[in-house]
């Protein structure tokens, strides 16, 4: 029985998400989120809440916003420092993250293929079919789709431990380059 509620709950939360994409989407705010200052404004405006928003926001373009990372992460650390900005960010990626792979597993493959495409899709899986530690390697290299194949990993039934692992290890890696380097962004805002 505790399957079916945790169930029902997931498949609610999945269609929030969605809604809550498609309204992003026709209001014009996903514009707003691929923007540095558009995209600090909203976080300021949030007043007392900027970090709970923030954290929301990272949470989001990993699961269900397709913007990318790298902005929302350095809007982070213009606005709260790199070491807050890292582990707000770390913390909001790994989360997202384990949704993205738990989507991946109850939604099945139509989800990707609706994300982005059968062809883009079948050539993910086919490289990761190659061995989880291709899956590593993907995830720690940045020019790789890495919400995606978070995703994909739900997919094709990858070892939670060694996904959580990897996440672990890589995410943290990304993250705190990013934030390093973002850190830099600060002079020129």
């Amino acid at each position: 029985m505790p399957i079916i509620k945790l169930t029902c709950v997931f498949v609610l939360s999945v269609a929030f998400f969605i809604g809550l994409y498609y309204l992003f989407k026709s209001t014009g705010w996903l514009g707003k989120f691929n923007n540095v200052e558009e995209l600090k404004k909203i976080i300021q405006g949030a007043g007392f809440y900027s970090y709970s928003i923030f954290v929301l926001i990272q949470f989001l373009q990993v699961t269900i916003l397709p913007i990318p990372g790298i902005v929302t992460t350095i809007v982070g650390v213009i606005l709260f420092g790199p070491i807050i900005s890292f582990f707000l960010s770390l913390l909001a990626i790994l989360l997202g993250s384990i949704s993205a792979f738990f989507i991946g597993k109850s939604l099945g493959i139509k989800v990707l293929h609706w994300a982005i495409g059968k062809e883009k899709t079948e050539s993910l899986s086919n490289k990761l079919k190659k061995g989880k530690y291709v899956f590593f390697l993907m995830m720690l290299f940045p020019f790789f789709p890495d919400d995606i194949l978070c995703m994909l990993a739900g997919v094709i039934n990858m070892d939670f431990k060694f996904f959580l692992y990897t996440n672990l290890i890589t995410r943290t890696i990304g993250v705190f380059s990013t934030c390093f380097l973002g850190s830099f962004t600060q002079l020129l805002f």
